[in-house]
């Protein structure tokens, strides 16, 4: 089954957001271009392409990528201004989400708030970032493509509570670490009640990368460092843990990613791994 979706006015327009609940699939996808190195531009989020009968048939995305004109949200337009919601992954909360702390679906995403330029590192493209945002839904398949039933993180209140806003330009960063920040996973680690990130520092998209992993009691943080890898590939990528893949006490688990798409093979770190998927067991200790 191929599903089809225009990148234009971008180049590509690539597969992330990947749910299945409740009988329905859904699959989100981004857009990306080439102006510098290797799809250094990251585009706006082009929606969802729904099946519900296990992806034997598709109802496709109606939202398109080109900004101002038909995307799902308001990323600034195309090559101009950055954009928040890079390679959207959705929270894994275990099978049919039974784990999510309220019945929402939540995407984490990476981004900027400053634009590219000749004065200052590339820091929007798919794999490199200065924060990390947050959006969730109640999942249906009348919710998911309506950006009235979405709602955005928008920072802490006075006691440091989290708030929502149904207005994406209430969004703020759930996390920030200027030049340092990238695409980002987020799995619930039940046996620890651990809601584990991974990050990928993806410097200028074509150099080795930093993969970092950090915990939290909550889904919107405060996020604290389990260990910094640096070079960890030496440019693995879209690096992310199956709550399938997790052992019964939450401490052993299989870190899922892919590597080294310029990096040639005598650079791998750990070795034996490659351009593809690759599964690496690791230990919390």
């Amino acid at each position: 089954i191929t599903i089809s979706a225009s990148p234009a006015p971008y180049g590509g327009r690539y597969p992330s957001a990947n749910l299945y609940y409740n009988g329905v699939w859904y699959v989100g996808t981004y857009a990306c271009d080439e102006p510098y190195l290797n799809w250094s531009i990251v585009g706006p989020f082009g929606g969802f392409s729904v099946s519900t009968d296990n992806g034997a048939t598709w109802t496709p995305s109606p939202w398109g990528v080109t900004p101002g004109v038909n995307t799902m949200f308001p990323d600034p337009a195309y090559m101009d201004g950055p954009v928040k919601l890079g390679t959207p992954h959705f929270v894994d909360f275990g099978q049919n989400m039974q784990y999510s702390p309220d019945g929402k679906a939540y995407l984490i995403c990476h981004g900027a708030t400053e634009p590219e330029g000749e004065d200052r590192q590339a820091n929007d493209s798919w794999s490199t970032g200065d924060q990390v945002y947050m959006l969730r839904v109640t999942p249906s398949v009348q919710n998911i493509n309506n950006p009235a039933a979405w709602e955005f993180y928008a920072g802490t209140d006075g006691n440091g509570n989290p708030q929502w806003s149904s207005t994406f330009a209430d969004i703020r960063p759930l996390m920030e670490w200027d030049n340092n920040m990238g695409c980002v996973t987020m799995t619930y680690d039940v046996p620890l009640g651990k809601y584990l990130t991974f990050i990928t520092d993806g410097g200028n998209t074509i150099s080795q990368m930093n993969t970092y992993v950090l915990e939290s009691d909550s889904i919107t943080g405060p996020f604290r460092l389990v260990t910094y890898m640096p070079n960890f590939g030496v440019q693995a990528y879209f690096v992310n843990v199956p709550s399938k893949f997790i052992s019964a006490d939450g401490m052993t688990m299989w870190l899922c990613y892919s590597n080294n798409y310029t990096q040639p093979p005598l650079e791998y770190n750990p070795p034996d791994m490659g351009y593809h998927l690759n599964l690496c067991e690791i230990r919390l200790l």
